[in-house]
Parts: C-alpha cells; structure tokens; sequence
C-alpha cells in the first residue's frame, strides 16, 4: 500500500523534529545564520517584522485577550 501526500508529509515532519532534537546547536547556528544574513537585506528584515507584527495583532494578542477575559470571569463567578 502506498502512503498518501498527507502522510509523507506528517513523517517528513517527524523526521525533521527528531533531527532537531537531536542536533539542538546545529540547527540553533543555521538558524542564528539566516537571521544574520535577513538583517543585512533591510526590505526581507522590514517585511518579516512586519508579519511578526501582523501575526501578533490577528493571532496573538486576540488569543491572549481571550484567555485573559476568561480568567476574570472565572474568577468573578467564584467569588
């Protein structure tokens, strides 16, 4: 039996997070590499800060406010 796209793709996954367990420092220099090389071009540095942005502003932050409106009505239904 053949494996489809979607489980190549989930071993491939696992394949690539057993390799990063297993070589921490590797992968902490490849990716201290990239950074380093992203912060020398200023139009790639400035458009991935501006995703961080946008990723916290409609992901993250929402997300946080939810969790955190939640706790306090937790918290007012126990008192």
């Amino acid at each position: 039996m053949e494996e489809t796209k979607a489980e190549k793709y989930d071993k491939h996954l696992k394949s690539v997070s057993a390799y990063q367990k297993a070589h921490p420092d590797k992968c902490r220099d490849k990716c201290r590499a990239y950074h380093e090389r992203l912060k020398e071009d200023p139009e790639k540095y400035r458009a991935l800060l501006e995703k961080k942005k946008q990723y916290y502003q409609k992901v993250r932050k929402p997300k946080l406010d939810a969790e955190k409106s939640k706790k306090k009505e937790e918290k007012s239904n126990t008192e």
